[in-house]
């Protein structure tokens, strides 16, 4: 391969659509349209995305919205777009002589298919839960506006996390062998630092679409722990409040980490540090750094822990209650 040339690993049109058709249909997307098709049909599909840049924390958040989804309206279909690389034909044969390439390699098709699996729920009307690091924000963007123009509503979950945590949980994750190292069957991964940087600044691009374009209906900000720094819905094609999203992500990132988090990061420094990996000390000795940066905390804004739609159909929720994702129940 000459230089650092990729694209000869992308597969045309057509072998990218039979496989898409053959092997991803069958076996990541058939049930969901089976299931649809047993349920009333008269309720809106729901799209909601969870989206942070790599290491925030996406694989712990996104579960406890898929149990209230599969409890109220039945199982969604999960989309991460790096799990489709494993349906590339030049995959395991690159993740076993080429490590490194297996992940960048297969990266563009890997896309391609979530965005064809995007259109594959569209057209039948599938709920979905995508989990996205936004390093290509635009991506986020067109998925969105697919779902809104299929007439789905669209929430989002946006992981607010400094970048010095992120880039700990990169690290904790791989070198303590945590199941979130590897997404949905994928090898145990580390990610890169230019990945981690461009999805860092890619989800502040998709903070500004969500505040900007009339495609989200509903979005939340979270911290770590699933602590809430800021929600808004948009009714009538009218934000309730005003459209701080990326005001609040970016805020976010420069606060002093809540008690939680402090604990964590000290403990996982701590674990990290007694490794003997190669090149490991210089990484957490900058971590440790920019930790050390973070804001005074005197004018922090309040956290509250998310609210969402109780699971058992027979509790009611107290009606001043708004959830801060509907999840599909009860919208105005």
């Amino acid at each position: 391969m000459a230089g650092n040339d990729l694209s000869i690993f992308t597969l045309n049109d057509t072998d990218s659509t039979k496989i898409f058709e053959q092997q991803i249909v069958p076996e990541e997307l058939k049930r969901f349209e089976e299931q649809r098709s047993s349920h009333i049909c008269r309720e809106t599909p729901l799209a909601v995305f969870v989206v942070g840049q790599t290491g925030a924390g996406k694989t712990l958040t996104a579960p406890a919205i898929k149990e209230v989804i599969r409890a109220r309206r039945g199982e969604p279909a999960h989309f991460i777009a790096d799990t489709y690389k494993t349906y590339h034909p030049g995959y395991s044969r690159l993740l076993a002589e080429r490590p490194a390439l297996a992940s960048p390699a297969t990266g563009t098709d890997a896309r391609r298919w979530l965005s064809m699996a995007a259109a594959y729920a569209i057209e039948r009307r599938i709920d979905v839960l995508v989990e996205s690091a936004c390093r290509h924000p635009q991506d986020f963007a067109d998925l969105a506006q697919a779902f809104h123009h299929g007439r789905y509503r669209v929430e989002v979950a946006i992981m607010a996390v400094p970048a010095a945590l992120s880039r700990l949980g990169i690290l904790t994750r791989f070198y303590e062998r945590l199941p979130e190292a590897g997404s949905r069957g994928l090898p145990v991964r580390l990610t890169p630092r230019r990945v981690h940087d461009e999805s860092l600044n890619g989800l502040v691009e998709a903070a500004q679409f969500v505040d900007a374009a009339l495609v989200v209906d509903q979005v939340v900000v979270l911290r770590r722990d699933n602590l809430v720094a800021y929600s808004n819905e948009r009714i009538g094609g009218v934000w309730k409040e005003p459209a701080i999203t990326a005001e609040t992500l970016l805020f976010e990132r420069q606060r002093p980490l809540p008690e939680r988090e402090q604990v964590f990061s000290i403990r996982d420094l701590k674990s990290l540090h007694s490794r003997e990996a190669g090149g490991l000390l210089p990484q957490l000795d900058e971590i440790r750094s920019l930790l050390n940066k973070l804001e005074d905390g005197s004018s922090a804004r309040a956290l509250r822990h998310l609210v969402l739609p109780v699971i058992s159909a027979d509790v009611s929720q107290h009606d001043d209650v708004v959830p801060d994702l509907r999840l599909g129940l009860h919208s105005p």
